[in-house]
């Protein structure tokens, strides 16, 4: 037996989480059994003799392996078959990049008077009907992104709902729909639809509480839209539709973050499961992190009831990103293809195009490109939580090609986060 590549071993109060990133499994070690189980990194068959108890709890847990393991091609294979899935599908629309907001940090290019003409509906249409009807498909996921997708609902977004409920139930395919939202334009008739047409979640985002968000998000000098955006949260908790308040902070407005659920207190208990919080740092705030004020803003909402995600956990192998799958695509309103969502939409970046019989066209063979991608940056190869991270999505794989990089700065303190992060988060289970 060997020492796991995937072993990470980190101080934690007086003791020390041993972890393993692929069998994602812990064990709380005192500092002896720490300090034995170094001693015997190079030769832990040793170890049966001196603690059996303690070989076997690590043979259990993956943290001994077989000499003639193959630990990360283990990985590429799993990452492979998730990646290759042909069971789901996940198709994002952008009907208009339009938005009736400018946020000073969103990276998409906003173009007043686009908006998906009836051509590239039906050929969308027709692309739905037929991956549903392929005979392989169990689920399909459509999700609306933009742009702000609820500016065109009637003419572009609810046609295709119905499409696409009509073709799921036509053939047996789970059907599932979300929305990516600024939340300002949702109304009780949307919501109906949303009941009726499988919308199971609704992804909407503020800006801090009151003043903070309306110094982003407004309509008018004079208006703003925080209360809008709280009531229509609050309209989809009471009709039962899952939403993620996505909290979007900055050093600035994380300390008055927390007082946005003091809004929300006349939700029922029921209705505040259906809210899930969701903090998110704006990447363009480079001022020093302050983790002990963010989680009393995350205690502060679990105090009352509310699911929080208070940190970014990466697991990219098992749960890797909708833009690394090969069953997954981006409609663009004008008919170009992309497969991630977190780049601009400009024609010249497309990775291909959907053609007049509603078929998906890639083009200089970027989907083989963006599956081949990953597994190629040395120093993933070579990590203890390869399992977890596998250098970050596709995208970055792609960004990066050639290159050899570290989504974390090649910094193990960071990486030491996420394992006491993830620790913490088993033991409150």
């Amino acid at each position: 037996m060997r020492y796991s590549y995937f072993n990470s071993i980190v101080s934690y109060d007086d003791k020390y989480v041993l972890y393993n990133s692929f069998s994602n499994r812990f064990l709380l070690l005192v500092e002896q059994l720490k300090d034995l189980l170094l001693h015997h990194k190079k030769s832990v068959d040793d170890l049966v003799a001196v603690h059996p108890a303690f070989y076997h709890a690590l043979k259990d847990g993956m943290f001994i392996v077989e000499n003639d393991r193959q630990e990360v091609e283990e990985v590429k294979k799993i990452s492979k078959r998730i990646d290759l899935d042909t069971a789901a599908y996940k198709l994002t629309i952008n009907p208009t990049m339009n938005c009736n907001f400018k946020c000073w940090y969103c990276y998409e290019t906003h173009i007043k008077k686009s908006r998906m003409d009836v051509e590239i509906i039906q050929r969308t249409n027709a692309f739905i009907s037929t991956i549903v009807s392929s005979g392989t498909l169990k689920v399909f996921n459509l999700s609306w992104f933009g742009g702000e997708p609820l500016l065109y609902y009637e003419d572009i977004v609810l046609p295709i709902m119905q499409h696409t409920n009509a073709e799921c139930a036509k053939h047996g395919v789970h059907c599932t729909i979300g929305f990516t939202t600024n939340g300002f334009l949702i109304n009780q008739p949307m919501v109906d639809d949303f009941k009726l047409l499988n919308v199971h979640g609704v992804q909407i985002t503020l800006d801090g509480h009151g003043a903070d968000h309306d110094a982003v998000r407004y309509v008018s000098s004079t208006r703003g839209s925080y209360s809008e955006i709280i009531e229509n949260i609050k309209l989809l908790a009471r009709n039962a539709v899952p939403v993620t308040m996505r909290i979007n902070y900055t050093l600035a407005n994380i300390h008055k973050c927390g007082l946005i659920v003091h809004d929300l207190l006349d939700l029922t208990e029921e209705q505040r499961k259906v809210v899930l919080v969701d903090f998110h740092r704006v990447w363009q705030d480079k001022e020093e992190d302050q983790e002990e004020l963010i989680l009393q803003q995350v205690k502060t909402f679990r105090n009352f009831g509310f699911s929080v995600n208070s940190h970014y956990l990466p697991n990219n192998v098992l749960h890797s990103c909708y833009a690394d799958k090969k069953n997954s695509a981006t409609i663009n309103y004008n008919g170009d293809l992309f497969k991630c969502t977190a780049r601009d939409f400009t024609t010249i970046k497309r990775e291909g195009y959907i053609n007049e019989s509603g078929e998906l066209i890639w083009e200089n063979d970027s989907m083989n490109v963006r599956l081949n991608a990953k597994f190629n940056n040395p120093p993933c190869l070579r990590c203890r939580i390869l399992p977890l991270c596998n250098g970050g999505c596709s995208q970055h794989a792609i960004e990066h090609a050639g290159e050899e990089y570290c989504v974390y700065s090649f910094d193990e303190a960071e990486k030491d986060k996420i394992i006491i992060a993830k620790f913490e988060e088993a033991i409150a289970q």
